[in-house]
């Protein structure tokens, strides 16, 4: 006798449960609670101080999906508050299974908290386990903050995952433009590491990188939508890519506008070829 079932496959009967798709949630989407990028998210709208709506989003709840479908809300209603004392209130989603039927249900309710002048109470919630079996768990969306008759705030207790869409465009994409070079780029931002070697003259500075250079051979090919470049959102750091072969002292590259280049300095001048490691940082925004 095994225990072990194939879920998504025939088996001549009905035989997956809800408990079968909430661990598959719970394996996708995480094991607490979480608003899920759909709809209004949950959003409130303050209608009175005695009316909250919770407009329409979905939620995993501990892999249990709950929902409130697209134009419509759900009511809360917010008990008076008293004059000269301060209150706290709970907006939560209540989950409920009735022991005897396995009928499970999901709803927003209102716990009123403890009200003071000064130090008013936050009321308890139910915390629980669904899948250990606890008959009814809350799940905590927000905090009404009362101040005599009137609601001053409303809190949002909740986390809005990011959809797997927004994920991969917002992780890091790591290039590599030749065996000297490479970089990571994110919507904001890139980072290039790589050497390079300047070519000998008689002096105590080469020019590093130009403008031109910067713009279509690299930044470009990192991230394309890039339209011309800004000096001001640049920094270069660099060392001597030879170390102790070549006893030379690198100071800070530096932008000059008349050539519209980076030039790199160092000490003390020479005429050979110095092999630079760079790090340039761009700032997209």
């Amino acid at each position: 006798m095994y225990n072990m079932q194939l879920n998504t496959g025939y088996a001549g009967k009905p035989h997956v449960t809800a408990e079968n798709c909430a661990d598959l949630n719970r394996g996708i989407v995480g094991s607490d609670s979480y608003v899920l990028p759909v709809g209004a998210q949950f959003e409130v709208e303050l209608v009175t101080n005695n009316l909250l709506k919770i407009k329409d989003g979905c939620g995993c709840m501990q892999g249990r999906q709950v929902s409130i479908a697209k134009g419509q809300t759900d009511e809360i209603t917010i008990e008076n508050g008293t004059q000269g004392e301060k209150r706290i209130d709970l907006v939560v989603i209540r989950y409920s299974k009735n022991p005897d039927t396995g009928i499970e249900t999901a709803i927003p309710f209102l716990i009123k908290g403890i009200p003071s002048e000064m130090n008013p109470v936050r009321p308890l919630h139910l915390d629980g386990d669904i899948r250990g079996g606890d008959l009814t768990v809350d799940w905590p969306l927000y905090e009404l903050y009362l101040d005599g008759i009137s609601v001053t705030d409303v809190k949002p207790l909740f986390d809005i995952l990011m959809s797997v869409d927004e994920l991969n465009r917002k992780l890091p994409v790591f290039k590599r433009r030749n065996s000297s070079e490479a970089g990571i780029c994110t919507p904001h931002y890139i980072m290039i590491m790589g050497t390079l070697v300047l070519q000998g003259a008689n002096a105590d500075y080469r020019q590093l990188f130009s403008a031109s250079d910067l713009l279509s051979k690299i930044l470009k090919f990192y991230d394309p939508s890039i339209s011309n470049f800004d000096e001001g959102k640049c920094v270069i750091t660099t060392n001597n890519g030879d170390g102790n072969a070549a006893a030379i002292h690198f100071y800070a590259p530096e932008w000059w506008g008349s050539n519209n280049a980076y030039f790199q300095y160092f000490y003390p001048a020479t005429s050979g070829q110095i092999r630079v490691n760079y790090c340039i940082h761009y700032l997209k925004l």
